[in-house]
């Protein structure tokens, strides 16, 4: 089940709204506590930047040394202490979010703490946010949520994920098998109904019981599922556009236009820049572009009946859509 875990996380991490309530640096003289064991309202991430200590938990205690990060979600009690060997100084920033399961980080036994080295980088993301919390400027609230999450991304990439043996609850069951139906089903007409027959709920409460879990609605979550699928597949040399959108249950009309809303590129384009190679690390200049995307249309000669039929399908698309085109070739010179 662990994959699914993760796509719930992923998930909250991507719809994740943050806000900063507050960001400094406290220096600890040795045995001093800082304060009595207690619970934030707000989550809180520490970063050991000078001495030893310890942070107390309620079932464990974390050893604190330069470079340890921790985050602490809001109701978890804890306490930071130094040792007796000298100050210990921590960088710290306080922040509420949208999403917080706790048992999903329970359940994935994501850490209380892991050590960076070096810890140049997560320090410099807690002084920016210290610093543009005092700020004014007009994007000083995207900066600090930009860097909030870059820091978060750094901490899960410094974990190692466990499942753990505790049973997960009920809504993590139902979720977990709504779930791996929708993976198993891309190419069939999923509808909401269907999925909350699965897990014995009203279409309306099911509804609200995803997107709590998720963070987007059931239809949103699968069209998001079936572009996943389709930008994988199309990446891959040996699947054509009429296949990729039959693997996702789509007609290619309907396909071309959600994956070009989706990705800001037709499904040709995007297989061509995959095969290429420069898909993510660049794209062509202005005459280039538009160079590359008529030959697409004129020249290309797939090998297969399949493959000549997806073109012509897609071509009929694209007359279709004439009006759309221009606009089309327009966004592609300014990629």
């Amino acid at each position: 089940m662990t994959i699914h875990y993760f796509t719930i996380l992923m998930n909250h991490l991507e719809h994740m709204q943050v806000e900063l309530t507050a960001a400094s640096q406290t220096s600890l003289e040795p045995g001093q506590p800082a304060e009595e064991s207690r619970a934030y309202d707000c989550n809180r991430i520490l970063l050991v930047t000078g001495g030893q200590g310890t942070l107390r938990l309620e079932e464990r205690t974390e050893e604190l040394l330069p470079g340890v990060c921790s985050i602490l979600q809001a109701g978890v009690p804890h306490a930071v202490e130094a040792d007796a060997k000298g100050t210990l100084t921590y960088k710290w920033c306080h922040f509420r979010a949208s999403y917080t399961d706790r048992e999903l980080y329970r359940i994935l036994r994501i850490p209380h703490a892991v050590r960076f080295e070096p810890w140049g980088e997560p320090a410099a993301l807690l002084d920016g946010i210290a610093s543009w919390a005092v700020k004014s400027a007009l994007t000083s609230r995207l900066r600090i949520k930009a860097a909030l999450l870059e820091l978060i991304s750094l901490y899960l990439e410094h974990s190692e994920f466990v499942l753990s043996d505790v049973a997960p609850s009920p809504e993590m069951v139902k979720i977990e098998s709504v779930l791996r139906y929708i993976d198993a089903h891309l190419a069939d007409s999923i509808t909401v109904e269907e999925l909350a027959g699965l897990v014995y709920l009203h279409p309306n409460y099911f509804i609200v019981f995803f997107k709590g879990m998720m963070g987007c609605s059931p239809i949103q979550y699968v069209n998001q599922r079936r572009m996943e699928t389709a930008r994988a597949l199309l990446a891959q040399p040996d699947w054509n556009v009429s296949d990729v959108a039959a693997s996702i249950g789509m007609k290619i009309y309907y396909f071309s236009r959600m994956f070009k809303a989706h990705t800001g590129l037709t499904p040709s384009r995007y297989r061509k820049l995959a095969a290429s190679g420069s898909l993510g690390t660049g794209v062509p200049g202005q005459a280039e572009t538009a160079a590359a995307e008529e030959s697409a249309v004129r020249q290309e000669k797939p090998a297969s009946p399949d493959e000549k039929a997806a073109g012509r399908a897609e071509r009929t698309a694209i007359s279709e859509e004439r009006r759309a085109r221009q606009e089309e070739l327009t966004d592609d010179r300014h990629e």
